[in-house]
């Protein structure tokens, strides 16, 4: 494993490249971060009269909807019906779905890995009906070999257990393995779950706080990811 001094390091590759590569949704494939945090938003203005800032908002991208609709306690607490809140983020996200942006050359990169023959994988905190929304529009359905979303497991990230399920679903090694994803919780989840980690500064989380979860890479520009990742 290369030392993370390195990590910094926008022109640096692993060798020998990664097997299995499992990859993140929101933040990483696509440009959600806006979409997402306009939605969080309006579900917290609508159902409890306040809200977050909007760079906490941002920091709690990456966990599932359920939790995200809990950070100021249960929903019950309030009056409130969580499936109410959780059908009224999905109504504002998809009603506005043309903000999402598709980031090309991340997109790009995951099918040349499939099509060089790496095992691949999406690790996401979206529940199944998200995913149902979102994923027959990046277009990369048929360069997955599995999809594991926050209702598969228990425990969402930045525990590592949905990695580690990718991971058996495709009968990968964590030393063969390596994640890519744009917030703390992909980069803890991975180190958690013994794989490598690529943190991608496009997405939600700031480059400095990515760099202080000491992740193997780091890109700044999604035009070279694929060469980081030893794709080209």
């Amino acid at each position: 494993m290369p030392e993370h001094r390195n990590a910094d390091r926008p022109s640096f590759s692993l060798a020998p490249p990664p097997r299995t590569l499992l990859w993140d949704i929101d933040g990483t494939l696509v440009d959600t971060t806006d979409l997402i945090t306009s939605a969080l938003d309006h579900v917290y203005r609508k159902f409890l009269g306040k809200t977050l800032p909007k760079e906490e908002l941002r920091a709690i991208i990456g966990i599932p909807l359920s939790s995200q609709l809990r950070v100021f306690g249960e929903p019950a607490d309030f009056g409130v019906c969580q499936p109410d809140m959780e059908a009224e983020f999905i109504r504002f996200y998809e009603g506005h779905r043309d903000i999402e942006r598709l980031v090309l050359a991340a997109a790009d990169a995951l099918k040349a890995g499939k099509r060089l023959g790496r095992k691949t994988g999406l690790v996401t905190s979206k529940n199944n009906e998200e995913i149902a929304n979102t994923l027959p529009r990046l277009g990369i359905q048929e360069f997955v070999d599995v999809v594991v979303s926050a209702d598969d497991v228990s425990l969402p990230k930045p525990d590592p257990a949905g990695v580690l399920l990718a991971m058996k679903r495709l009968e990968a090694r964590p030393e063969d393995t390596m994640f890519i994803g744009d917030t703390v919780h992909d980069m803890r989840a991975g180190r958690s779950a013994g794989v490598r980690t690529c943190a991608v500064t496009w997405g939600a989380a700031p480059r400095d706080v990515l760099m202080a979860e000491h992740p193997d890479l780091i890109c700044d520009d999604s035009e070279r990811l694929a060469g980081l990742l030893g794709l080209v």
